[in-house]
């Protein structure tokens, strides 16, 4: 694990560069479980933040998770310097990391990486924004009449924040699709709001029965995957007509959205 680092890669260009490891080395206790019906959070997330429109670099901010409430330390790198650097944890020492491992992926926006967090001690669901130097550099309130934030992402150059609503015996029966338009305010805009009964033919739907993978950069669908038959399907705002896209096999892991970014970066220097 000492040699280990990363790999960023356009697919598109079949650009790439190496990423050196930042240090991380699986804690003690999280090779001895084999059995696997014992499931264990993630040591690392590793979120990637790059927008063309605001720099040429990109950056990676790493979190470093010693248990399951308890962030051992932040680590950014960058493109530019093209080294690893450790923060301080901050604020984070106050929020769940529970709320972080369901969104991996994070959602870059504005040369920022924004997650889904909750605060622990205010008791209350809130999206943090990150710089490239894993500092908070903004906290985005959300108030519990929107319903339970269960996605965060961003369409047509916006934040947008999918939410459920819940029923007395903590089913989701709708989900809802809030857009920030005006993204230095905090005034959430209710675009749209489906059934569970239309998406997945059931009137109600566990929390761990399905998951929201991205919203389209520049379309109206949403795609889930639900995980009982192992499908994926989208789901079209405008038109309302929700479609199979594939059957995705046991086991499949985890779906990380790509957003295709053709142009040829001086950054990723080594190609095939």
């Amino acid at each position: 694990y000492d040699s280990l680092g990363y790999i960023v890669c356009n697919p598109a260009t079949e650009q790439w560069v190496a990423v050196p490891s930042s240090g991380w080395s699986p804690w003690p206790d999280s090779e001895v479980e084999e059995d696997e019906d014992y499931y264990t959070e993630e040591d690392v997330l590793t979120h990637l933040i790059f927008d063309p429109a605001v720099s040429p670099h990109f950056q990676l901010v790493q979190l470093w998770q010693e248990s399951y409430m308890n962030l051992a330390g932040v680590h950014t790198y960058s493109s530019k310097t093209g080294v690893w650097r450790s923060t301080k944890r901050g604020d984070w020492k106050q929020w769940s990391l529970d709320a972080i491992t369901s969104t991996s992926a994070g959602c870059p926006l504005n040369g920022m990486l924004h997650l889904k967090v909750y605060d622990i001690y205010e008791r209350r669901s809130i999206i943090v924004a990150l710089d490239g130097e894993g500092k908070t550099s903004r906290i985005i309130r959300w108030i519990e009449q929107r319903g339970f934030p269960v996605f965060v992402g961003q369409s047509h150059g916006h934040l947008y924040c999918i939410s459920g609503d819940i029923d007395d015996s903590d089913m989701i029966t709708e989900l809802s699709v809030w857009v920030l338009e005006d993204y230095h305010t905090e005034e959430w805009v209710l675009k749209h709001s489906v059934s569970m009964f239309q998406l997945f033919g059931k009137m109600s739907y566990r929390f761990d029965s399905y998951e929201v993978v991205t919203i389209h950069p520049d379309r109206n669908l949403v795609f889930f995957v639900e995980y009982g038959d192992c499908k994926l399907i989208s789901y079209d705002m405008d038109s309302k007509e929700v479609c199979d896209v594939c059957t995705l096999g046991r086991g499949y892991g985890c779906i990380t959205p790509y957003v295709p970014y053709f142009s040829d970066l001086s950054v990723l220097e080594n190609k095939h």
